[in-house]
C-alpha cells in the first residue's frame, strides 16, 4: 500500500511541472505577440500618422453628397420646349447651429428671410426648429423646402445666414400642360421617366450627376471640391405644337359637345411617317399626373375612391393613338379596292348593283343604306362606302391573298413607333366567306389608330408603307447627334399607279359622298368616313346605338402632304362629329402647314381680313389690333408680352377667325393667374383680384368681357381690362 501511494506522489510532480512549462509558454507568446502590435502602434503613431489620417479623412468624405444632373429638354419640330427641367432649390435647416451659433436677434432676421424664400410662416419654421432641439439637443438636419423657386438674390441672401445650407436640384416641368401629355409621359416621384418619350427616351434624358467630395492636399489640407452634373441630352420631336394645339381646341370643342368615353387624332406626313400630332382623350396634365381634379372637377375627384382614380389615371395615361383598337368600318374599305385593282381581280371600268343587302353563306349582311345605292361605278361606290359592292370585291379574291394584304398593309403587328405600349391588333389566322365579307367592310377585326392611318398612306403617298415615329434626332449638349430617326420605308405594297387611282377616287367622298362636312373652300380634299360597331366588354354581343366613328382626311389630293386620323368611341352613327371635327382643326392647319390651295375648291364670297403684326406689343395692344379686324385671340405662354404670332403678320386669314398670341415673361417667381370675373360686378372683381392685379374699364355694372381670358398667368401689379352691362 505504500508502495502505491509513493508512486503517485512520484508520478504526480512531473504532471505539474509540465504544465507549468505550457503555461510559461503561452504567456512568452503572448507577450511576443503584443510586443509586436504595439511595436506596430508605435511606428504608425510615430511615422505615419499624419498620412493614414489623410486618407481616412478622405474615405471618410469623397462620397459626401451627389449633386442631381438636370434632365435633358424634350423639344417641338422647331425647337419649341414641351418639357424641361428648371433649377429650384432645397432648404437645409440645421437646428444645432440656429440655436446655438446665431444670435437672438439674428434668428430673426433669419425666419424672416425664410419666411419670403420658402413661403413658410417664421412662427412654425421657429417652432419647428426649437422643436427639434427638445427632441435632440445635436439635430444638424431639417429639410424645410423641397424644389422651390428662388432669385439669385435670395439664394445669395440664403447661404449668407448661419444654419441655413441651400442645395440645387431641378423640377421637371411640362410649360404647355397637357399638351401632347400621351407622347410626352411624365416624370415621376421615382425620379424615372414612365410613359411616352419620357420612359423610351429616359437613357439619353437622363444625365450624368456631379459631385460634391472632400479632396486632400499637402498631407493635412482639406479643400472642397465640386464636379458639375452633365445635363441629359435633348430629344427633338416630329410634333408640331402650332398644330397639336390646334387639334386640342378642336378635339376639346368637340368632346364637349358629343361626351365621347374615348378620342383620339393623329396627324402624319404620310410620305415620310413623320408623326405632327398626336392626341388622346381622356388625358391629364404632366406636372400634376397623379392627380385629376381639373380635369374630372375638384368634388367628383375627391368622392372617388381610391381604386377608380387608379383606374380613372390609367385611362389618362393611355395613348388612345397607339393602344385603343376597334373595327375600323368603312375607313378600310380604300385599302379593299386598292388591293382588288392590284390583283387585277377588278377594273376601274366596272360597276356594282347595290340593293340594300347581300347573301354570304347563310347569313344576310345590310349596307348601311338598307333601300341600296342602286346601279354604281367603282369612284362612286367608294364615295357612298357601300358594302354591298365592297363584299362583291372581296368575295372575287383568294382568302390567302386577302391575308397577306392585310399584312403587308401592318394589320396585326407593331407599326414599331418608338413609344411603349403599342397594341397590334386583333386578326383571324384564316377567313371563311362570311369573315371576309365583313372584313371587306371593316368589321369583325380591330386595329389601332397608328396602324390605320399608316396602312391608308400607302394608297395616297404612291404604296408605300412608311415606318412612323415621333422623335426626330437626338443631340448631346454639345451638340453631338446621339441619334437621328429619317425616314424608313418598310416596303412597296401598292404599284404606283393604283393607288394614284384610289386616292383620285377618295375625293369624290368629300366633294359629293359622305364626307362632305369635311369640305374647306380652297383646298382639294380626299377622305373616308368610318363607323364600327361596339360590343359589350367581354361578350360578342353588340351594342345598340353607340359606334366608334371616325374620319380619314389628306390634302391636297394630287401631292398629299398631310393625312389626318380622328375617332371618338361611343357616339351615335350620324353625328358627323370626326369630319366636322376635321375640318375645323384643318381649316387652322393648313394655312399654318402652307398646304397648297386651289382655284377651282375656293367658295366664292368668303370674307378674309389682312392680319396685324402683334409681335413685341403687351396683350393689351395686341387684342385692340385684333378685335378691330374682327379677329379672336388665344394666348399661349405666361407673361403680357407677345413674342410669336400666328398666323403671320399680313396673312390673309377667315374673318372671326383666332390668331394665337404667345408669351413670355422674364420674372416667372412673379407671375399670378387672371381669375374669371365674367358676370362679376367692377366691385366683385377688384375684390377678387386684391392687391396683385389692377381692374379697369367700366366703372360699373356687370363684367361681360375681361382681357386677358382667365386662366392665363400675368406677372403681379398688371391689368385685367373689362366691359361691362349695364
Amino acid at each position: 500500500m505504500k508502495n502505491k501511494k509513493r508512486r503517485k506522489k512520484i508520478n504526480a510532480l512531473p504532471k505539474k511541472e509540465r504544465l507549468n512549462g505550457r503555461i510559461f509558454g503561452v504567456g512568452v507568446s503572448m507577450c511576443v505577440i503584443f510586443g509586436l502590435l504595439g511595436l506596430e502602434v508605435v511606428k504608425l503613431t510615430l511615422f505615419k500618422h499624419e498620412e493614414y489620417t489623410v486618407g481616412a479623412l478622405a474615405n471618410m468624405n469623397q462620397s459626401e453628397s451627389m449633386v442631381e444632373a438636370p434632365r435633358g429638354t424634350i423639344q417641338d419640330r422647331n425647337g419649341k420646349s414641351l418639357a424641361v427641367s428648371l433649377l429650384t432649390y432645397n432648404v437645409i435647416l440645421s437646428p444645432y447651429q440656429i440655436v446655438n451659433n446665431v444670435k437672438p436677434e439674428a434668428q430673426v432676421e433669419l425666419y424672416t428671410q425664410l419666411e419670403a424664400a420658402t413661403g413658410v410662416a417664421a412662427s412654425e419654421i421657429k417652432g419647428t426648429v426649437e422643436e427639434k432641439i427638445a427632441n435632440n439637443p445635436n439635430s444638424q438636419w431639417y429639410q424645410l423646402a423641397t424644389k422651390i423657386e428662388l432669385t439669385e438674390e435670395q439664394v445669395e441672401a440664403l447661404d449668407q445666414l448661419g444654419g441655413v445650407d441651400i442645395q440645387k436640384t431641378y423640377k421637371r416641368n411640362y410649360p404647355n400642360g397637357e399638351l401632347a401629355a400621351q407622347v410626352l409621359g411624365f416624370y415621376n416621384k421615382n425620379e424615372e421617366g414612365q410613359y411616352g418619350v419620357e420612359e423610351g427616351y429616359e437613357h439619353y434624358l437622363l444625365g450624368q450627376p456631379g459631385r460634391a467630395y472632400s479632396q486632400f492636399q499637402d498631407g493635412g489640407i482639406v479643400t472642397r471640391e465640386y464636379q458639375e452634373p452633365k445635363s441629359g441630352a435633348t430629344v427633338k420631336l416630329t410634333i408640331d405644337q402650332v398644330v397639336q394645339q390646334y387639334v386640342e381646341e378642336t378635339m376639346e370643342k368637340y368632346i364637349k359637345d358629343f361626351n365621347p368615353s374615348k378620342a383620339s387624332c393623329i396627324i402624319m406626313d404620310p410620305n415620310t411617317g413623320e408623326i405632327l400630332s398626336m392626341y388622346s382623350y381622356p388625358s391629364f396634365d404632366p406636372n400634376t399626373y397623379n392627380n385629376l381634379s381639373v380635369q374630372l372637377g375638384k368634388n367628383v375627384w375627391a368622392s372617388m375612391k381610391q381604386e377608380k382614380q387608379t383606374q380613372a389615371l390609367f385611362a389618362a395615361w393611355k395613348n388612345n393613338g397607339i393602344q385603343y383598337i376597334y373595327e375600323p368600318g368603312s375607313t378600310f374599305k380604300p385599302l379593299v379596292v386598292a388591293m382588288a385593282l392590284q390583283e387585277g381581280v377588278i377594273s376601274e371600268t366596272d360597276t356594282y348593283e347595290c340593293s340594300g343587302y347581300k347573301k354570304v353563306a347563310d347569313r344576310t349582311i345590310h349596307c348601311w343604306k338598307t333601300a341600296g345605292h342602286g346601279h354604281q361605278t367603282l369612284g362612286e361606290a367608294l364615295a357612298n362606302s357601300c358594302n354591298v359592292a365592297m363584299m362583291d370585291i372581296a368575295e372575287q379574291m383568294d382568302n390567302e391573298v386577302f391575308l397577306h394584304y392585310l399584312s403587308d398593309f401592318g394589320f396585326g403587328e407593331k407599326t414599331g413607333i418608338e413609344l411603349a405600349g403599342e397594341e397590334s391588333g386583333i386578326l383571324h389566322t384564316s377567313l371563311g366567306p362570311v369573315e371576309k365579307a365583313t372584313y371587306s367592310i371593316g368589321q369583325t377585326f380591330m386595329v389601332t389608330p397608328i396602324q390605320l392611318i399608316t396602312a391608308f398612306s400607302t394608297v395616297i403617298n404612291g404604296g408605300y408603307l412608311m415606318e412612323p415615329y415621333v422623335v426626330s434626332e437626338v443631340t448631346s449638349q454639345s451638340g453631338g447627334i446621339l441619334l437621328n430617326h429619317g425616314r424608313v420605308t418598310k416596303r412597296q405594297v401598292l404599284a404606283t399607279s393604283i393607288a394614284n387611282a384610289v386616292r383620285s377616287d377618295l375625293k369624290k367622298v368629300v366633294d359629293e359622298g359622305t364626307g362632305t362636312s369635311a369640305y374647306i373652300s380652297g383646298y382639294n380634299i380626299g377622305g373616308k368616313t368610318g363607323t364600327g360597331q361596339k360590343f359589350i366588354e367581354g361578350t360578342s354581343e353588340r351594342v345598340e346605338d353607340l359606334y366608334a366613328v371616325s374620319f380619314m382626311g389628306f390634302a391636297p389630293v394630287d401631292n398629299p402632304q398631310v393625312v389626318a386620323l380622328i375617332v371618338f368611341d361611343d357616339l351615335p352613327e350620324h353625328t358627323g362629329a370626326p369630319a366636322s371635327a376635321f375640318k375645323d382643326m384643318m381649316t387652322k392647319i393648313f394655312p399654318y402647314l402652307e398646304i397648297e390651295t386651289s382655284e377651282e375648291a375656293t367658295v366664292e364670297g368668303e370674307e378674309t381680313v389682312v392680319v396685324p403684326a402683334v409681335t413685341n406689343q403687351t396683350i393689351y395692344e395686341a387684342v385692340d389690333l385684333l378685335k378691330a379686324k374682327g379677329l379672336s385671340y388665344t394666348i399661349k405662354g405666361n407673361g403680357v408680352n407677345v413674342t410669336e404670332q400666328y398666323p403671320p403678320a399680313q396673312s390673309e386669314w377667315a374673318k372671326q377667325g383666332n390668331v394665337v398670341l404667345y408669351t413670355r415673361t422674364d420674372d416667372p417667381g412673379n407671375l399670378v393667374e387672371v381669375p374669371d370675373l365674367i358676370g362679376k360686378t367692377v366691385e366683385e372683381a377688384k375684390e377678387i383680384v386684391g392687391d396683385q392685379l389692377s381692374v379697369e374699364g367700366s366703372a360699373t355694372g356687370v363684367i361681360q368681357s375681361q382681357i386677358p381670358i382667365a386662366g392665363c398667368k400675368i406677372e403681379k401689379n398688371n391689368k385685367v381690362i373689362i366691359e361691362t352691362t349695364e
